[in-house]
């Protein structure tokens, strides 16, 4: 069996594993947080928390799967455990400085964690949204506002939201409102987890993004999809992702 059918099989398999487990993923504890890691450069020096080789291990995998320019805004690296598999959170009011949480997963999964919380990066930093630490940007912002800032026009986030949800927000929240979002537009979404909110949308979005290829099709899933494919630098990332994967 060669190299690209052994990926498409993982492949398959990994997306529907993170899927279904971030479906029913509870809100991270601070409790969860079993290590804390401050980054520098390469490599992560421990701050607290019992040191696991998983933890060395997720974060090696983190450096060999992301360059350098695409993860340059994380500055601490989390060990988690509960049912959260992943999960990123911005450690500074600019958007400029993030930490990165990842559980114990098995290889394929842990990658397509990896890349679900790679694309919340890559469409929450300050070239995609104004912060919200200013009360003005609330008052001002007209395109979509979510908890890390004002959407910025015509980039990723913004295009993303404006094209294939409703950016008032009017939506209802909660994974009974998801569960029933997905069942009622199953072709709308890539995953059920993606029917969460727009910013879980264009993270499962991005991981099928990265392993899939360019679609063909006329669903608004894969609309959706071929959205990400009209900016060339995450083009450019999914072929160094990919590459990557395929060793």
């Amino acid at each position: 069996m060669n190299r690209s059918i052994l990926l498409a099989i993982s492949v398959a398999v990994s997306v529907a594993m993170v899927a279904l487990a971030l479906l029913w993923a509870k809100p991270l504890l601070e409790s969860d947080v079993a290590a804390s890691y401050e980054v520098r450069g390469n490599n992560i020096v421990l701050l607290e928390g019992d040191p696991e080789p998983w933890h060395a291990e997720a974060w090696d995998r983190w450096v060999e799967l992301v360059p350098t320019s695409a993860r340059w805004r994380v500055g601490r690296f989390e060990a988690i455990t509960g049912t959260a598999d992943g999960q990123v959170e911005p450690t500074s009011d600019s958007l400029q400085v993030w930490s990165l949480r990842i559980a114990e997963l098995d290889e394929p999964l842990r990658d397509a964690a990896l890349i679900h919380e790679l694309g919340h990066l890559v469409s929450l930093g300050p070239t995609e949204v104004v912060p919200a630490t200013d009360p003005t940007v609330e008052d001002e912002c007209v395109t979509y506002l979510s908890v890390e800032g004002c959407a910025i026009p015509g980039r990723v986030f913004e295009r993303f939201v404006s094209t294939f949800w409703d950016g008032d927000g009017g939506w209802q929240t909660g994974e009974a409102a998801t569960l029933e979002r997905f069942r009622l537009n199953s072709r709308s979404y890539v995953s059920g987890y993606a029917a969460t909110n727009p910013g879980e949308d264009i993270a499962e979005t991005f991981v099928f993004f990265v392993y899939g290829l360019r679609p063909t099709g006329d669903t608004v899933a894969e609309e959706k999809i071929a959205l990400l494919w009209e900016f060339p630098e995450l083009v450019e990332l999914r072929e160094r992702l990919r590459r990557v994967l395929s060793e």
